[in-house]
């Protein structure tokens, strides 16, 4: 049984909430799904809330859990960010319910641009985003792309690259969502500089078994832990487990490792459906 809010009752947690000016909430949906709020701005990264990669592959992509929200409950978001096209990242069935809403855009890599015209989606609601640009969605509100390696740097024809992670900037509070990404050495030099407050990081790991069977990998739980150390982020938020058994990591050993190297440094797991809030 869930804990947490779900569906109509979360949408009013969601719309109830009203923070300081230095204060984000953040609710997980699973995976990288993660939903934020600042002042009255809410932007929506990675939401897988469809079954759409266990309907595309089959065996063993099944859900362990039911999403938060239905993808119909999110119309209304100011912003949806994907970080690359993978089914759990860049969903289509999830972003086409979406895409009914009258306001909402969607930011994606300029290399998937194609890719959503061609799932129906009009230019003036999308916008596209390339490694080192920098947005302002809104006065305080920004968001900044950096190259991800998932498990390499891969560009497309016009050099674009297909794997993204963010910066985003509210009001002073500082959030690095990483998508999908090994650990390399210029992502600590790129990141170290913005004084990150909540850095967030797949834990799933990579192994040649799962590799063998065309899954690509990320940072595995040690990686994260000596990338936000390595960035001196406040605070590590682990995500990218739980949802798929068969691509996954133990979370336990985020935690043990944590402990015993950096017993002092803040990390916050989340469930699905959960509020946090940061105050800085």
């Amino acid at each position: 049984m869930n804990v947490y809010k779900s569906g109509a009752e979360l949408l009013s947690e969601i719309e109830a909430t009203k923070l300081p000016e230095q204060t984000l909430a953040l609710w997980a949906m699973g995976q990288e799904g993660f939903l934020m709020k600042w002042r009255e701005h809410t932007v929506l990264f990675d939401p897988y809330l469809s079954d759409w990669v266990y309907e595309s592959s089959g065996p063993p992509w099944s859900r362990a859990f039911e999403p938060p929200l239905a993808p119909s409950q999110c119309i209304g978001f100011d912003y949806v960010v994907c970080s690359h096209h993978h089914e759990d990242h860049m969903d289509k069935l999830t972003l086409q319910a979406i895409g009914k809403s009258a306001t909402t855009k969607f930011i994606v890599p300029k290399a998937h641009l194609g890719l959503m015209k061609e799932w129906g989606f009009r230019d003036g609601q999308l916008i596209g985003i390339s490694h080192g640009q920098t947005l302002e969605l809104a006065d305080g509100l920004l968001l900044e792309a950096h190259a991800a390696k998932h498990e390499q740097f891969e560009t497309d024809e016009g050099g674009e690259h297909k794997f993204l992670g963010f910066v985003a900037s509210f009001g002073g509070v500082q959030v690095y969502h990483a998508g999908d990404t090994v650990g390399f050495p210029e992502l600590a030099e790129w990141l170290k500089p913005k004084r990150i407050d909540i850095a967030m990081l797949p834990i799933n790991g990579r192994d040649f078994v799962r590799g063998a069977k065309g899954i690509v990998g990320n940072c595995n739980y040690r990686e994260a832990i000596e990338i936000a150390a390595q960035i001196q982020a406040d605070m590590l938020v682990p995500m990218h487990y739980g949802l798929f058994p068969h691509n996954d990591e133990n979370p336990a050993y985020f935690v043990d490792y944590a402990y015993r190297n950096y017993p002092a440094r803040k990390f916050h797991m989340f469930a699905p459906g959960e509020r946090f809030i940061y105050m800085k």
